[in-house]
């Protein structure tokens, strides 16, 4: 089997010091690689030309050009397939509605903080996968699924999922390289097995985590987790 290959980050940002920050978070998420850095909108397409990223992350304050100009021409057909995601300071509806109009797949205001941009990119690498499979989706709910993994729908967290805790999962599991049960998620994050059984079978429906069972000699199988 091929070894997955990272996904590949084009960071847009006039600001160095943005610029080195979102570097050391991307770097730090497991699967992703930054590949380069754009202080311009036109050395950001001419970056996109030379490195061919698989996703942008795109501030729209830009010196030269505006940042929904550079997702424009981005997308255009004639130009490889990338994705965007727009981090900038701007809250008005008329930019994030512009944003998303330009094929922006999600939109983070300033300041990111890096858990919010490790989940987002996270929810992005499972989106990925799910999309990239081949398969033909059988059921209207296996695309609201896929949606749902990307936007982070928060309407659909039980009440007996907090935010706190499912992030305390996602960082367990993202610090080490081999998958997890849900006895050795507990001592690890200190909870019961049940609770640690709760919380991976939540993130896997999610799509976030990918489940297997492992079976042994007997018994039932031992179903582990790992990061997507």
């Amino acid at each position: 089997m091929p070894e997955p290959r990272d996904i590949t980050v084009l960071i847009v940002d006039d600001d160095p010091v943005v610029t080195a920050a979102l570097h050391a978070q991307v770097n730090r998420v497991l699967g992703f690689r930054v590949v380069g850095i754009a202080h311009t909108g036109q050395a950001a397409l001419a970056a996109a030309g030379r490195f061919a990223p698989r996703l942008v992350l795109l501030d729209l304050h830009l010196p030269d050009l505006p940042g929904l100009e550079v997702a424009h021409r981005l997308r255009r057909p004639e130009q490889p397939p990338i994705d965007i995601i727009v981090i900038s300071g701007r809250k008005e509806s008329a930019t994030v509605r512009a944003a998303m109009q330009r094929g922006a797949l999600y939109y983070l205001v300033k300041p990111t903080r890096a858990g919010t941009l490790e989940q987002t990119l996270l929810r992005y690498a499972a989106t990925a996968e799910q999309l990239e499979s081949g398969d033909r989706f059988a059921e209207q709910q296996e695309i609201d699924r896929i949606f749902r993994t990307l936007h982070l729908d928060q309407g659909v967290r039980p009440k007996s999922i907090s935010a706190a805790t499912e992030q305390a999962v996602l960082d367990a599991l993202a610090a080490v390289p081999e998958d997890v049960s849900a006895h050795e998620l507990a001592g690890m994050i200190g909870v019961s097995r049940a609770t640690a059984r709760r919380y991976l079978e939540h993130l896997a429906d999610r799509g976030l985590l990918e489940g297997r069972p492992k079976y042994g000699p007997t018994g039932r199988p031992q179903h582990r987790y790992r990061v997507r």
